[in-house]
């Protein structure tokens, strides 16, 4: 398995980790011109679990925004996410973000500034998503993922 990242401030905020957590059913995410706050809602054995909040609701942003993006488990999986990190208030912040699905798109979400620094993610149809990693405080200080690469030899073509 591979911890990939994170990107943006690890060394601030709180650490969290979302490992082996794979059935999202669910992505909550809290922003305006940064990221405040991650929630996932995953399936462990037939029944839904709420994930601790990784940052606040809405900061001091003025115009805060809120997404609940509902993924069709459990044929929907995360296979890479991107966005940008950058200073706001002072911090390094996640500024914004996107998820992609083998099925779609979701964002971008927040808003990436003119100094920011982009990053993708992007784990792949044919290895496995593994989780989430990160750490928060009243943003979203920094992101990251974990995946295990395939571990079966890919067939002519692929």
């Amino acid at each position: 398995m591979f911890k990939i990242g994170p990107v943006g401030n690890a060394s601030s905020g709180s650490p969290w980790d979302e490992l082996d957590r794979v059935g999202i059913a669910q992505i909550f995410i809290s922003h305006g011109d940064m990221i405040h706050s991650l929630q996932f809602q995953f399936v462990e054995n037939g029944t839904l679990v709420l994930s601790d909040k990784h940052g606040l609701d809405c900061g001091y942003d003025a115009a805060p925004k809120f997404k609940a993006i509902k993924l069709r488990y459990p044929s929907e999986l995360i296979i890479g996410i991107c966005g940008s990190y950058g200073i706001r208030s002072g911090q390094q912040i996640v500024s914004s973000i996107s998820f992609c699905t083998n099925l779609a798109a979701y964002g971008p979400f927040g808003c990436r500034g003119q100094e920011d620094i982009a990053f993708d993610y992007q784990v792949g149809l044919h290895n496995k998503f593994c989780g989430f990693h990160g750490a928060a405080s009243m943003y979203l200080n920094s992101i990251g993922v974990y995946m295990e690469p395939m571990t079966t030899r890919a067939g002519p073509g692929c």
